[in-house]
């Protein structure tokens, strides 16, 4: 017998059938697909087909993520505005840096690996920026509000372009 079968309850007889294994299923357990209906059973195989990544991709898109959105950082206050082109530049890098280092591998893990790594390497001059301003108790520590304003903006879009790109990646 079929999971889905034992999921339906005496108000819930099943209705529909996945268009995959002929299971029946309930609209409540249905998943919509392109092509149709199916039961979770079926649409959790066919995820599995696109995580391809093994244990180590994870520990390598993390530094390199890390490693280019520390290195972009330091080009956020000499570049202000103009850092919203470099971040999305900067994730793009990421993302094809990542691609031909694991050799085209990829699954959730690896996206989430390269959206952690990519914040935190964001994150240092960052961090170093709000603790000077704390250390003087306040926010004018050269031009703060500004450079801070900047290294969040760049934090946000290295990040969520790095991320982006690699979750496309698996459509």
């Amino acid at each position: 017998m079929h999971p889905a079968d034992l999921q339906a309850t005496p108000e819930e007889e099943p209705i529909l059938r996945c268009n995959r294994c002929c299971t029946p299923i309930t609209p409540q357990n249905a998943v919509l697909t392109e092509t149709g209906y199916r039961c979770k059973d079926c649409i959790r195989g066919q995820q599995r087909v696109f995580d391809t990544s093994k244990p180590m991709d994870c520990v390598i898109a993390f530094l390199i993520a890390a490693v280019i959105a520390f290195g972009g950082s330091w080009l956020v206050e000499p570049l202000t505005y103009i850092v919203i082109l470099i971040a999305a530049g900067l994730g793009k890098l990421i993302f094809t840096a990542t691609r031909v280092a694991l050799k085209q591998r990829r699954g959730k893990k690896i996206d989430i690996a390269i959206l952690i790594g990519a914040t935190l390497g964001a994150s240092p001059l960052l961090i170093r920026l709000i603790l000077q301003m704390v250390k003087a108790n306040s926010l004018n520590v050269g031009g703060g509000v500004n450079r801070l304003f900047w290294h969040i903006v760049y934090l946000g879009l290295v990040a969520a372009s790095a991320y982006a790109q690699s979750k496309g990646a698996r459509k």
